[in-house]
């Protein structure tokens, strides 16, 4: 039941590094980092069950097929690893309120559009009960690193955030590539099939 690839390919969707600069900026103000980081683990926890377990449903009120959706989530994902390895041309600033915070970790840094388009996937692949259990076991991760973070803060780097955060991005671009060839090989052999049946 348990996909240690598929674990670590979630863990680099979910991608807690990109949530550091947020609770830098909450301990700065004396606010509790470890409190911020359980919440927003346990929204973005919930918004994935529910989107595995919903996701599929919508597939079929949609008419969307699962190559269709693989492409969508594909360039989704694509765009999110381009930009994680690419250096920003804007400095992004954190949101001075704490709820704020929250809320943007929880949505979208955490389980944003691409996390959405992934578990779908695999539910449809794997089952929703096999995608839950590795979605619980990368969120544990999550949930692990956020806690060590809480621990050191005043000692973390964030060089070396910002250049184990390019590399999660470079893993989620072969991924990308992975679902995007899937999508469009699928695509492809479907039209192939209703040309050769319509001649």
């Amino acid at each position: 039941m348990i996909d240690f690839v598929l674990i670590l390919q979630m863990f680099a969707l979910l991608n807690p590094l990109a949530s550091m600069p947020f609770l830098i900026t909450a301990h700065s103000q004396g606010a509790n980092v470890r409190k911020i980081a359980v919440k927003a683990v346990v929204v973005a926890f919930l918004l994935g069950v529910v989107m595995v377990i919903a996701g599929p449903w919508l597939f079929g009120i949609f008419g969307i097929t699962l190559d269709s959706f693989r492409v969508a989530g594909g360039v989704v994902l694509l765009l999110l690893g381009i930009r994680m390895v690419t250096p920003a041309q804007e400095e992004e600033r954190p949101p001075e309120s704490i709820d704020s915070s929250i809320a943007i970790m929880a949505t979208p840094l955490l389980t944003g559009p691409a996390t959405i388009s992934f578990v779908t996937i695999k539910a449809l692949e794997l089952g929703k009960v096999a995608v839950l259990s590795n979605l619980c076991a990368a969120f544990v991760l999550v949930a692990a690193v956020f806690f060590l973070f809480s621990m050191a803060i005043d000692r973390i780097s964030a060089k070396v955030i910002d250049i184990l955060s390019r590399v999660m991005g470079l893993f989620l671009t072969a991924v990308a590539i992975e679902l995007l060839a899937r999508g469009l090989e699928g695509l492809f052999l479907t039209a192939a099939a209703r040309h050769q049946n319509g001649l």
